[in-house]
């Protein structure tokens, strides 16, 4: 919720800025909007595939979504199965991968059982991360290039109104320019707007977003290669722990031990 309240909070405050400086009419201008958001929509689809930028939906999504699990907690999913397939076998880690949400898991987990080497698993999902990061930072572009196109547009919009503006200058009467000025300028202030509190800030926020997914995936190659060679559970949960910085590191060996006495 962070990331909308945060948009709306920033709409909130321009607008009792706004209010503040004599009103919002002055701001409001239909013709404005319409060549600051129509020419920005219409040249990011002449940039892009169409499916390509309807699918940017999807991936918007993933700057609202709270179903991120943080790096600790899929490090004590690994050491779990790690308990588990000590403690039982390899092939009780079937279970296991029909159970779990994350595909990467799951495709881990099944090659594991499965017993395909260390290096095709390896190989396998890091095809699934490069292939993902490409689609996300597919998503990235699409937000960043309409950034790009945003403040552009609003300055046509404003040069459009100047010529407007200078060509009735003569009939309507120097009095009248200071206001048609100001509505000339508001095309250049909804460009700016909706680049920098709305287009770049979502590209900023999918990237760290991406950036957090392949962290995951980084962490379950590791954690599903150490389970297929039978790795001490202490020994998979030291690495994997080496991925995260000190303060959030967590101990959870003990948290998943079932029994009594253990040979570790």
């Amino acid at each position: 919720m962070s990331t909308l309240l945060a948009i709306l909070s920033g709409c909130a405050l321009f607008f009792i800025a706004i209010i503040g400086q004599g009103g919002i009419s002055v701001f409001l201008d239909l013709s404005s909007f319409m060549i600051t958001i129509g020419g920005t929509v219409t040249a990011t689809f002449i940039s892009f595939p169409l499916p390509r930028v309807l699918r940017v939906l999807g991936v918007l999504t993933n700057a609202f979504r709270r179903d991120f699990k943080n790096p600790s907690s899929v490090i004590g999913t690994v050491v779990r199965l790690a308990v588990k397939a000590r403690q039982q076998s390899l092939l009780a880690l079937d279970e296991e991968a029909a159970k779990t949400s994350n595909r990467f898991l799951r495709l881990g987990l099944q090659l594991v059982v499965d017993g395909h080497p260390p290096d095709l698993i390896r190989e396998m999902l890091s095809t699934e991360q490069q292939f993902l990061q490409a689609r996300h930072l597919s998503g990235e572009q699409i937000f960043r290039t309409a950034g790009k196109y945003a403040p552009a547009f609003g300055l046509i919009g404003t040069l459009i109104g100047l010529i407007a503006m200078l060509r009735n200058l003569g009939t309507a009467g120097v009095e009248k320019m200071g206001p048609a000025m100001a509505v000339a300028l508001v095309t250049t202030f909804y460009g700016a707007l909706l680049t920098n509190l709305v287009l770049f800030p979502l590209a900023e926020k999918l990237r760290s977003r991406t950036n957090e997914e392949l962290l995951q995936i980084s962490i379950i190659t590791e954690g599903v290669l150490m389970l297929q060679a039978g790795i001490n559970p202490r020994l998979v949960e030291t690495k994997l722990n080496a991925f995260l910085p000190p303060e959030v590191r967590a101990s959870h060996v003990q948290k998943y031990q079932t029994r009594e006495q253990d040979d570790w």
